[in-house]
């Protein structure tokens, strides 16, 4: 009797396993493969690089299908003659959730995030002596923003990627205002990313 319930086990085991192997398909086989080896992507945002706006990599490590970490890096490279608040260096740390990953390879598709932005900027303003004497001034600010953001990325099964998206934040209010003139509260974050994860 005890010989034949462990022989029992043993067969439904055996077969309960083999079951699982055959309800994978060719494409979901490819897909855990995939997610096992290639977890770190390198991107360039390459809208802001084309623009002469700055140069931005990016880094994501892959947790699993659904979920990302990651780090962008931007040096501005733009003159500040014409715009206000000019980013001149960010380095945003984020966590990225992804919802349309099940049927292709993972960690691809509509995600939403939440990031902490720490940046600085130089802005410009006039000061005015008298009404015939004005000179402009320039200064730099630091201060860090918490924002979230959307976007979609393609992965190729080379391992091809494309990310696009953007987000907003709060800035904390690190950065002294000058006299008479009020800093941005807000902060923008995004752009078309081309990179490859291996």
């Amino acid at each position: 009797m005890k010989n034949t319930f462990l022989a029992l086990l043993v067969l439904f085991t055996s077969t309960a396993a083999f079951a699982q192997e055959e309800d994978l398909t060719d494409s979901q086989k490819r897909l855990d493969s995939f997610n096992e080896v290639k977890k770190h992507e390198v991107s360039l945002d390459v809208v802001a690089a084309i623009a002469g706006l700055g140069i931005n990599p990016r880094y994501e490590y892959v947790l699993g299908r659904h979920s990302g970490v990651g780090v962008d890096l931007n040096i501005g490279i733009m003159d500040s003659e014409d715009i206000d608040y000019v980013e001149t260096f960010s380095i945003t740390p984020y966590y990225r959730q992804y919802f349309f990953s099940k049927e292709d390879y993972g960690a691809k598709g509509f995600y939403g995030e939440g990031f902490l932005k720490a940046h600085s900027f130089e802005d410009s303003y006039f000061v005015f002596a008298s009404e015939s004497n004005s000179s402009e001034v320039t200064e730099n600010y630091f201060d860090v923003a918490l924002g979230v953001g959307i976007g979609w990325k393609w992965v190729s099964d080379s391992g091809f990627l494309i990310d696009v998206g953007f987000g907003i934040g709060r800035n904390l209010g690190l950065a002294d205002d000058p006299a008479d003139y009020e800093l941005p509260e807000v902060t923008g974050r995004g752009g078309v990313n081309f990179g490859w994860r291996f």
